[in-house]
């Protein structure tokens, strides 16, 4: 695995690293680790509702900028006190990619003395509370894995800006946001610049400097991550509202009908997703809002082709309120 010296750039938007991820992707050789030197931001995950995610009155009086990743996963809030990192990988399995490089990043926390685990869908936990969270975005031209990496964040501030879903807390049985969340710093002696090279050493055999090809293709991809559209998209009509919290993730289901006919269907909230939605959407189109209709769509496109870990059952169960 190999990895790129970013510091000469300094701290960048989350963008600019989102656009990065995709401009290392396109022409993939060999799997990549890097970290983000980042300012404080809201990055909301690829299926969310952002009004919904967070507190506006709170991030417009600090001007908090808001990106929106092409990967899956709840609003996670930043700033200079934590860092990111992406693993980059031409693997497609999920479960292959976690156990590879989180236990990797584990393992070399565990050598600074701290005894942290994987737990979860997608966290790193240190004293049973986390402290790095992570999402995954899968293409054709291979894997993104990405993630936080709470240092000396600001929780105070984590819990202002952030409009945590109730179902979520009450899930997991914690009281707080503050609860459940842990920095580092107190624990380590090393700061976190140190930290930051500390993990590039022991995670990667080579550093390279990014190539002028590279960079040359990051503008375009940050182009599309800055655009109003991609952040906050265009709410789609809608007649029905359904949502659910599932062992996958949270879930709400948009759909706009015309007599018993379904114009239009979205969805919402911070499961992960295998591959775009639309075509699945699509399947449903033009066809009776019905149980049955929804259970034989539902055989020629099973939900979890498209979600990690949903079955058929959980979006029946919600759109026609029957109990599992």
């Amino acid at each position: 695995m190999i990895s790129y010296d970013l510091k000469s750039l300094g701290t960048n938007k989350i963008s600019f690293y989102l656009a990065l991820e995709q401009a290392l992707l396109s022409n993939l050789e060999d799997d990549v680790f890097f970290l983000w030197d980042i300012s404080t931001s809201l990055i909301a995950g690829r299926n969310q509702f952002i009004p919904a995610e967070i507190n506006e009155a709170y991030v417009a009086k600090h001007q908090i900028p808001v990106f929106r990743r092409p990967s899956g996963g709840g609003t996670v809030y930043a700033d200079d006190g934590c860092f990111m990192y992406s693993f980059l990988s031409k693997e497609q399995n999920r479960d292959a990619l976690y156990q590879k490089y989180l236990t990797k990043l584990m393992e070399s926390l565990c050598e600074l003395g701290l005894d942290v685990v994987f737990s979860g869908r997608n966290d790193l936990l240190f004293q049973g509370k986390k402290f790095s969270g992570t999402a995954i975005q899968q293409t054709p031209q291979g894997s993104i894995l990405h993630g936080t990496f709470l240092y000396d964040t600001n929780l105070a501030h984590l819990v202002e800006a952030l409009m945590v879903d109730p179902t979520k807390i009450i899930s997991k049985g914690i009281q707080s946001v503050k609860e459940h969340v842990i920095n580092l710093k107190p624990y380590i002696t090393l700061s976190k610049r140190e930290l930051m090279d500390y993990l590039i050493t022991h995670m990667v055999t080579e550093v390279r400097y990014l190539d002028e090809a590279t960079l040359k293709k990051v503008p375009a991809y940050e182009a599309k991550f800055t655009s109003s559209t991609w952040i906050h998209g265009n709410n789609p009509k809608y007649t029905l509202q359904f949502k659910k919290r599932f062992p996958f993730g949270g879930l709400e289901v948009l759909l706009l009908l015309k007599g018993n006919l379904v114009q239009n269907m979205s969805f919402r909230g911070d499961f992960f997703i295998r591959k775009p939605l639309e075509p699945f959407y699509q399947r449903f189109i033009n066809q009776p809002f019905t149980k049955l209709t929804f259970t034989t769509l539902l055989e020629e496109n099973p939900l979890h082709q498209y979600i990690f870990d949903a079955k058929n059952e959980d979006l029946l169960s919600l759109l026609f309120q029957e109990e599992l």
